[in-house]
């Protein structure tokens, strides 16, 4: 089975799951205490860098999905210069929805349909973690770069440890340097770990907010990576 049809599969099964809706839902406060977390680190990074977006720069979201990440850009970014494409038609189509005036595309992010070095920002969240196949990691890495302009960069969001998704396979600093070996890489650790936020969050966002200062309980990496 390819790994494209392996994953178009595993998100019909998550969409059937209770567990899912629930887990990402905008009223659950793991979810929100993740998410708030997480952008808070990204506005830091741009903050911090502000010539890697331009005010005129166009943004790519790989694994789009509904759209949900992709939105929040439009403080910073011209709404027809935003972009996501996704593999599944069903998201695609939740988000056009939901986002009428995003550009959404559907299709498969390791042949994206655009000429090189359109994007300023490329940008994927969780979307290497899902795909088990080395070969196609490595497609949709060499598209990314493909597509991103020579000043560009590429915003990372994603595991590096998640021992209980047999679906997912986390990826180590190390392994985004074999990825991308012509950038350099500014990484750190966020998020704290899913199933500790599920845990604590309804009952305690203050202790929620104290293990998150623990780095090794935060899950994923947040990177920006450049050419170098």
């Amino acid at each position: 089975m390819k790994d494209q049809d392996r994953l178009r599969a595993e998100y019909a099964r998550r969409a059937k799951d209770p567990r899912y809706r629930e887990w990402y839902s905008g009223a659950n406060a793991a979810n929100r205490f993740i998410e708030q977390d997480r952008d808070a680190a990204i506005r830091q990074l741009f903050t911090e860098l502000p010539q890697l977006l331009a005010p005129d720069a166009r943004v790519l979201d790989l694994g789009c999905g509904g759209g949900h990440e992709l939105a929040k850009w439009r403080d910073c970014v011209a709404e027809k210069n935003l972009c996501g494409i996704d593999l599944l038609p069903e998201r695609v189509a939740r988000g056009r929805a939901a986002f009428p005036i995003l550009p959404l595309v559907c299709g498969d992010a390791s042949q994206l349909p655009f000429t090189s070095h359109t994007f300023q920002l490329v940008m994927q969240f969780t979307v290497f973690t899902s795909i088990l196949d080395p070969t196609l990691k490595q497609r949709l890495a060499t598209e990314m770069l493909r597509v991103l302009k020579l000043d560009g960069a590429i915003l990372w969001y994603d595991y590096w440890w998640n021992p209980t998704n047999p679906q997912t396979r986390g990826i180590t600093r190390r392994e985004i340097r074999q990825l991308f070996p012509e950038c350099s890489l500014r990484v750190q650790r966020v998020t704290l770990a899913p199933p500790l936020a599920r845990w604590f969050a309804p009952r305690s966002l203050k202790m929620c907010a104290w293990l998150n200062r623990i780095p090794f309980l935060r899950s994923h990496y947040l990177a920006l990576l450049t050419r170098a």
